[in-house]
Order: C-alpha cells, then structure tokens, then sequence
C-alpha cells in the first residue's frame, strides 16, 4: 500500500470490526495527548451514547489517518464535534481540514441544524488556530474549563436547513423462519445485529430469538428505533438494510410488523 500524500482522497468511513484495530492504533503526538482521548474512549464512549454519537474513522485514499466523532442531537437541535485527531504520522498533509469539510457537508443534512460547535482546551499547541482556519469563531463561553467555538452554517440560495424531526419512532418486526434449527436462528439473528453502525438513521437495534415455546410463537424479534418516520424510510432505502431484507425475504415463512411514535 503506497504512503498517503497531500494529494490524497480523503473519506469518512465506518468503523467496523474489519478496520477497528487500525484505527484504535492512531495516536497524536504525546504533546498533543492533552487535547484529545484515545480511539479507544471515544469508540467505548460512542457505543454507550449510541443515539448521540455519530463516527467515522478518517482515511486518505485506503490508510486510515484519523477519527472524528460528532454530538447529534436533532432533537434539540445541537451538532458539537466531539472529538477529532489524526495521527502524528500524517498531520500536517490537509488532511483535517478536509475531513471537517466532509463533516460539515454532513450536518447540513441533519434537522434545523443552522451552526456546528467545538471546545479545547486554552493551553499551548491548542487546535484554537486550526479550528479559526476552518471558520470557528470564539463564542467567549467555557465549558468544563474548555473555551466554547462555533461554527455558522452556510447554505446556497435556495437551501434551508433540513425541517425539524417528528416524533421519535420504533419498528418492530416478529420473524417465522422456513428452517427453524437454532442454529440457522442464531445465525440469523447475528445477520440482523450486522445493521448496527452500517445504517446511519438506524439509532437503536435490539435483536431477540424465542425462549418460549407454543404454537403461536415466532422466532426471532427485530426492535429498531428512529428519530422518526423520515429515519425509517431512510432505513429501509438503505443498501444494507436492502441486503438484509433480502435475504430475510427468502429465509422467512412469516413476518409481523407493529411501527409507533412515542
């Protein structure tokens, strides 16, 4: 694999089983340790605040040079980059500020967002010059001992932010399937859990197999949870989640589904 240069693509990716122990190895400068966490926090950190952390690991052309996390809430509105580092080994290539400009692009497509914000910590070799660069202005509030910065959102003539969310919704789907061996169910089941962090409305995925018996029961439960009605759709658009149903669509005898706001 050739070395990452100036030239570079830069893309933001998932974070997947395949690719997680390269990006937990990306580390900063040991200067630069006070600033930001490691990959591993911030990944722990994202999966128990799964229905608020949106992340992506960095890459230039196919190496992974980095990793940014995002706070999104639209229900509040409120979009605060929550972490973002690129290894010492490839700093000072562009290729932060080109993974914030793909980061931007990417709130402007969440509901009533109108500014992005950001903290650091006021020591010196703070990101503070970085972030002014990008369009980060000094907001003059403190937040646990980090200076607050923001970011206006800029759209073309003719763009608004996207409209509010609705109502928080949930879809749940009971599975009869045509070879019912608790092998071919587990199996089937971990299929369903794959969706987790591959669909990016997807907030919340419970996956659960039959314990009980009787003439009435289905054997597997899907639970999936959106920020609402337009997640779903979005969901069920999805190329993943349009792999999955296909294969369900041949290895089920029977489905049923219950969708409510709450």
């Amino acid at each position: 694999m050739t070395e990452p240069t100036r030239e570079s693509t830069v893309t933001l990716r998932e974070v997947t089983k395949e690719n997680a122990r390269e990006i937990i190895k990306l580390q900063v400068s040991e200067a630069q340790n006070q600033f930001v966490a490691p990959n591993t926090i911030s990944i722990a950190q994202a999966y128990f605040e799964r229905d608020r952390a949106w992340f992506r690991a960095i890459y230039a052309d196919d190496t992974p040079v980095g990793f940014l996390m995002l706070y999104d809430d639209p229900r509040e509105p409120e979009y605060f980059l929550w972490r973002l580092m690129i290894d010492e080994k490839y700093q000072k290539l562009g290729f932060a500020y080109r993974a914030m400009q793909l980061l931007i692009e990417y709130v402007k497509t969440r509901p009533s967002a109108t500014s992005l914000g950001v903290s650091y910590v006021p020591a010196e070799g703070s990101p503070a010059g970085f972030y002014q660069k990008v369009g980060f202005v000094e907001t003059g509030e403190v937040h646990e001992g980090e200076n607050v910065m923001r970011l206006a959102l800029n759209y073309d003539e003719g763009e608004t932010p996207a409209p509010p969310l609705g109502k928080p919704l949930t879809h749940v789907v009971l599975f009869k399937l045509k070879e019912r061996t608790p092998e071919n169910i587990t199996q089937t089941a971990e299929l369903l859990r794959s969706m987790s962090g591959n669909v990016p409305t997807l907030r919340g995925i419970e996956v659960g197999t039959n314990v009980v018996e009787s003439a009435r029961a289905y054997d597997i439960a899907l639970i999936t949870r959106f920020d609402d009605l337009a997640g779903m759709k979005a969901y069920q658009a999805h190329p993943f989640h349009q792999e999955i149903l296909k294969h369900m669509h041949e290895a089920a005898e029977a489905a049923v589904a219950v969708d409510y706001e709450s």
